[in-house]
């Protein structure tokens, strides 16, 4: 048993060492997709947000010397709970596959590492690197 342990050992050390460098593969590129998409939408949102700004100040100006200076600032206020409510729609409802970005080397590893092993438990031989089936 030490004998299998010894040999075994150095083996799944390597083993792990590949599961954390495919696993920082992962961070890093999930890292750097986040931080582009987080600057592009704070600039977009900075720019909106200017534009929104401008906007509401132009309407309140065409409609502040006419019976409709209220209705104008309801109907801005409204619109604008109209506008935040469909861009937070998408964002708050589940979707069917949210881990699908994160890790999925890693994921297919393990998959790939379960089949494995149930294979050489299960008695049905050994399958080496290039044999292996998916199974999808």
């Amino acid at each position: 048993m030490r004998a299998l342990i010894g040999r075994l050992l150095p083996a799944l050390l390597q083993h792990l060492d590949a599961y954390a460098e495919v696993a920082g593969e992962d961070v890093r590129e999930v890292t750097a997709w986040v931080a582009r998409r987080l600057l592009a939408l704070l600039v977009a949102g900075a720019c909106a947000f200017i534009s929104l700004l401008m906007f509401c100040a132009w309407i309140l100006v065409l409609a502040w010397d006419t019976p409709w200076r209220a209705w104008a600032a309801g109907g801005l206020a409204l619109t604008f709970a109209a506008g935040a409510f469909a861009l937070a729609w998408p964002a708050l409802k589940r979707r069917p596959a949210p881990d699908a970005l994160f890790f999925p080397r890693v994921r297919g590893e393990f998959r790939r590492d379960r089949e494995l092993m149930e294979r050489a438990f299960n008695g049905r031989g050994k399958a080496g690197n290039g044999d292996e089936s998916r199974a999808g």
